[in-house]
């Protein structure tokens, strides 16, 4: 029987949650595992592996965005102000392209939000997403790509970017809608999402241990939190 465990953590700040999806992307413990990020209150930001941080910095210090960091995902800029942001780490076969599970995952979360009436629709396109085009930051809900998700309006509401570790995959996604972030019914159309993607039968919850905690909080301050990884292109 396949199952996932759901990781409910403490409010972590940017830096902690992007070593949060490491922790679990890399270390020893095999299995599937999905969060929802716990944010702390003030207003933060990730951008992409490949970006380049002077036009990221331009960007996010005229917003009035004081805290941000590289994810370890590719993609565009987040703001993380009231969006839904979750992680999702699971095995995959070493063939299978990143461009199928996105394509997969945001159709079975598509589906469970229709049936929760938010007015969205499926964004197509034939062209790749190129971040660090020309040394350009750009926004990742201002630049959708085949498969994101928008809504009625076109506005792009759900993004994602992947990463694989060896047979490990990292998926980390932020749905944007007013409201969203306190939603039970839009966390409830991901967790039966994950479960259809992952073809799991039920959610194991769980906290962090006090080992697990130190390990991210230790990782947020060596590497999340450092001039090194901030300004690494």
């Amino acid at each position: 029987m396949v199952n996932c465990t759901l990781l409910n953590t403490a409010p972590f700040d940017v830096f902690a949650h992007m070593a949060a999806d490491e922790l679990f992307a890399t270390g020893p413990e095999e299995g599937n595992f999905l969060r929802f990020f716990n944010w702390r209150e003030k207003p933060s930001a990730t951008f992409g592996y490949a970006q380049f941080v002077k036009s990221v910095r331009a960007q996010l210090e005229s917003a009035g965005i004081e805290e941000y960091t590289r994810r370890p995902t590719g993609g565009g800029i987040v703001l993380h102000k009231d969006d839904l942001t979750f992680s999702l780490v699971f095995n995959s076969p070493m063939l299978e392209n990143p461009r199928v599970i996105y394509a997969a995952l945001h159709g079975f979360i598509k589906e469970e939000l229709l049936q929760i009436k938010t007015g969205i629709s499926a964004y197509e396109s034939a062209s790749d997403y190129r971040p660090a085009a020309g040394g350009n930051a750009l926004s990742c809900f201002q630049n959708p790509v085949k498969d994101d998700l928008l809504n009625s309006s076109g506005d792009k509401i759900l993004g994602g970017a992947i990463r694989r570790f060896g047979s490990r995959v990292l998926y980390q996604g932020s749905l944007q809608s007013s409201g969203i972030r306190g939603n039970a019914l839009c966390v409830s159309a991901v967790k039966k999402a994950v479960l259809k993607y992952l073809g799991a039968s039920a959610y194991i919850q769980r906290g962090l241990s006090t080992e697990e905690t130190d390990k991210i909080l230790s990782l947020a301050k060596n590497q999340y939190m450092t001039r090194q990884w901030i300004e690494k292109f």
